[in-house]
C-alpha cells in the first residue's frame, strides 16, 4: 500500500507524490575517506517523517567503502542505525544510486545506475537531531550527493544540510 493518499494532507498538498519537503546535500570526498560518523542533515524545531533518503555517486568511487546512515537524536546523543548493516561497495560508478525500502532493518542497497529502491510504504519518525552516515571502512576516491525527503509532524520542523 502506497502511503501517498494517506498523508498527502500533511505536506499541504504541495508535492502530488506525497514526499514532502526536500533536503539536499552536496557530498566530497572528506565524507567517506575516513572511518567515523560525519553530519548529513540536522533535524529541527520537532519531529519529522522521513520518506525517502537516497544517495547518489557524483563521483567515481574507488576502495572499499563500508557504510550507512544514522540519527543522533540531540537530547541524548546516541547514535541508531536508519538502515541495517553498512553497504560495502568495492566500486562505484557516477549516477550509481544508492538507497534502501525504508526498514531499519534492511541495508543501503545499489539496484544499479540511475534506478534506487523508494521507502514504499515505510517511513520513519524522527525527533530533532542529526542525521549522520557512518563510515567503517573508507573509500580512497569519490563523492555522494544525499537527498533526503521528509514531512514535518510539529508547526516549526525542519530538515536542513549540514
Amino acid at each position: 500500500m502506497s502511503h501517498g493518499p494517506a498523508i498527502a494532507h500533511l505536506a499541504g498538498g504541495i508535492n502530488p507524490a506525497a514526499l514532502g519537503r526536500r533536503a539536499f546535500r552536496v557530498g566530497a570526498l572528506a565524507d567517506i575517506e575516513g572511518a567515523g560518523t560525519v553530519d548529513l542533515f540536522r533535524v529541527s524545531g520537532g519531529e519529522v517523517m522521513i520518506t525517502m533518503m537516497y544517495g547518489k555517486l557524483t563521483a567515481l568511487i574507488t576502495g572499499a567503502l563500508t557504510t550507512h546512515p544514522v540519527h543522533t537524536p540531540t537530547s541524548n546523543a546516541t547514535a541508531t542505525d536508519m538502515a541495517a548493516e553498512s553497504l560495502t561497495l568495492e566500486a562505484g560508478v557516477v549516477d550509481d544510486i544508492l538507497s534502501w525500502d525504508g526498514l531499519i532493518t534492511d541495508a543501503l542497497e545499489i539496484t544499479g545506475t540511475g534506478i534506487g529502491t523508494p521507502f514504499s510504504a515505510n517511513t520513519q519518525i524522527l525527533v530533532p537531531g542529526v542525521i549522520g552516515l557512518t563510515t567503517a571502512v573508507a573509500a580512497t576516491v569519490g563523492a555522494i550527493d544525499w537527498t533526503l525527503h521528509y514531512i514535518p509532524l510539529d508547526p516549526n520542523a525542519f530538515v536542513n544540510a549540514i
